[in-house]
């Protein structure tokens, strides 16, 4: 009786079991998302309903493949409670008058023309020093999207550029989670492997700093028409309070991912500062401030851009991307319980005979376990536990490999509209997938260089026998 339950609980699926539950769990979401049926979520949710019947038609113990699911989400726990502050720290950064102040600010000395570049540059700096794509992004970005709104910027290209200086930091950062677990999962030194993703990463900053600076001009060129900037200044000058004391929220925040304060720790000790800001400085009372740090900040204003710019955050805004991660993640480790995922993998490590080659699937695989496992860090241990062999095989050195988990698995998780990252710049920066997808050339352009390098041997380095 005990070897038949232990057999039980080991069986996973086959090939054409797995082709059938992917279809399935595909052809829910593309339903929900075409109907425009709750998007992704409701199609997500039914995938936990797919996953269940086909454990009873194929006779696999469910009990514990469900355990993969809470196991997975462990992992991006910090994730979703990091949305949730930030959803409490936009609405209170609001009502302090934090955001209108860098609005005002940032309408006075920032040239249009300049924007885009400036919002890179200064997100991959920040993100850079703070070791965090979250912090920086729901900081700095936010207060960059507020400022392209008001002055007419297409807010998919200023939440590309936000994204594509946040990633571009979160990766070569060495205070960075990702940065630190790629290499210790491929078996290279944290020193090797950050030297390593220059070769595939600065190439693409460039032609990205490129790219946005002809978008900014583009931007505010012919027909373009910036809006009466003044009024939007004079509402929130006669609005809020502005000036040093309601800056400090924003400078707190910064201060406390450099000293490596833990991502949710600084949001939230932002958000209460910000409160108190609200109280102390804007004359807010304390139940309109807990009001606002679930259902968001509301204006008066019959402005439209404002009007837009400012009814934000909230912790109930972030609740619909909380549950796409639940339910994206919970299946990504049901399906990877399943023996699903190595099906798949499989197909991509059978024809390797080049170091080019080689690369190329490192890189599929990276993105085929971040789409269905929805996790930067599970995406680079399936990888990294799937390649490593084939690399220790061509003596191919691990920092490569350390790269290309990167290259893969952290760059490609704001291109999944499912995944962590996808759903936390979208709330965060308050545009959807389509809207940013366009603009984001450092996460298109990078994983092309590494396999490019991988076929013509350019920074390919091998063991030394």
């Amino acid at each position: 009786m005990c070897m038949e339950t232990k057999e039980k609980e080991l069986k996973t699926l086959n090939g054409w079991q797995s082709a059938v539950v992917l279809i399935l769990i595909i052809a829910s979401v593309a339903t929900c998302v075409t109907l425009k049926v709750g998007g992704p979520m409701v199609g997500l949710f039914f995938s936990w309903m797919i996953i269940y019947a086909s454990c009873l038609a194929f006779r696999v113990d469910y009990e514990e493949v469900r355990k993969g699911a809470f196991d997975a989400l462990k992992v991006v726990l910090p994730t979703m409670s990091i949305l949730m502050a930030i959803g409490v720290l936009i609405g209170a950064w609001m009502q302090s008058g934090t955001i209108p102040t860098i609005i005002v600010y940032g309408l006075k000395a920032i040239n249009p023309s300049y924007l885009l570049v400036f919002t890179l540059v200064f997100t991959a700096i920040l993100s850079l020093v703070t070791g965090t794509s979250y912090g920086s992004a729901g900081s700095a970005g936010v207060a960059m999207m507020a400022i392209g709104h008001a002055m007419g910027i297409n807010p998919g290209m200023v939440a590309g550029a936000v994204i594509c200086g946040a990633m571009f930091g979160d990766k070569l950062s060495p205070f960075s989670d990702t940065t630190n677990l790629a290499p210790a999962v491929a078996g290279a030194k944290l020193g090797d492997h950050v030297k390593s993703m220059l070769w595939t990463t600065l190439p693409p900053m460039l032609i990205s700093i490129v790219i946005f600076t002809i978008l900014g001009f583009s931007q505010t060129s012919g027909n373009y028409d910036p809006g009466d900037l003044n009024a939007y200044i004079g509402y929130l000058e006669g609005s809020f309070h502005i000036g040093f004391a309601t800056l400090i929220p924003a400078i707190l925040i910064i201060v406390l991912l450099m000293f490596r304060v833990g991502a949710f720790e600084a949001l939230g000790i932002g958000a209460v500062a910000g409160a108190l800001v609200a109280i102390f400085v804007q004359g807010a009372d304390l139940q309109s401030v807990l009001r606002v740090a679930y259902n968001g900040f509301t204006s008066d204003t019959d402005i439209g851009v404002l009007k837009s710019i400012l009814n934000r955050g909230g912790m109930g805004s972030m609740l619909q991307y909380v549950a796409i991660i639940t339910f994206a993640v919970g299946m990504g480790g049901m399906l990877d319980k399943l023996g699903v995922l190595n099906n798949i993998l499989s197909i991509f490590t059978k024809s390797i005979r080049s170091d080019g080659a080689l690369i190329f699937a490192t890189i599929m695989v990276g993105y085929v376990t971040s789409i269905v496992s929805c996790s930067s860090p599970m995406s680079h241990v399936l990888t990294g536990r799937l390649m490593e062999p084939l690399f220790k095989e061509r003596g191919i050195e691990p920092r490569i490999l350390s790269r290309c988990l990167e290259d893969s698995g952290t760059l490609v998780g704001p291109m999944i509209p499912w995944h962590g990252y996808g759903s936390y710049m979208a709330g965060t920066l308050g545009v959807t997938w389509s809207q940013f997808i366009p603009f984001v050339p450092l996460l298109w352009l990078t994983p092309l260089f590494s396999i490019f390098y991988g076929f013509t041997g350019i920074s390919i380095k091998h063991v030394e026998k």
